[in-house]
């Protein structure tokens, strides 16, 4: 049977990758690694902030929490291959993955009965 991750602890995980990779491509010097430098920051704002909703406590959060555990892993990989002419689109990738998450995690119109 296969085990199920919760959300917070794929949050969490992406979170640590992100500021792996954010502070493995402070040293990079392609304009890549800079654009993915201040990109990175902005999406681990957004990641922290959704880390004590309630959403992600629920399994509803799973599946975009798995997304952003890895566009994070992949986002870190490139950056510890120095692979800049790869990385702004898995940025971007990570990106859309963190906003979905973050649209989910506000839960408008959902009432909790």
């Amino acid at each position: 049977m296969a085990e199920f991750t919760k959300g917070l602890e794929n949050l969490q995980d992406a979170i640590t990758a992100c500021q792996q990779a954010s502070s493995a491509v402070a040293t990079g010097s392609a304009a890549e690694a800079l654009h993915a430098q201040s990109a990175l920051a902005t999406i681990l704002t957004s990641l922290n902030e959704v880390s004590d909703k309630f959403f992600i406590k629920t399994m509803m959060s799973v599946p975009p929490t798995k997304a952003c555990r890895t566009e994070a892993t992949t986002v870190a990989t490139l950056v510890a291959a120095q692979q800049w002419a790869s990385l702004p689109a898995a940025v971007d990738k990570l990106d859309k993955a963190a906003k979905a998450l973050v649209t989910k995690a506000k839960m408008d119109g959902t009432t909790i009965t």
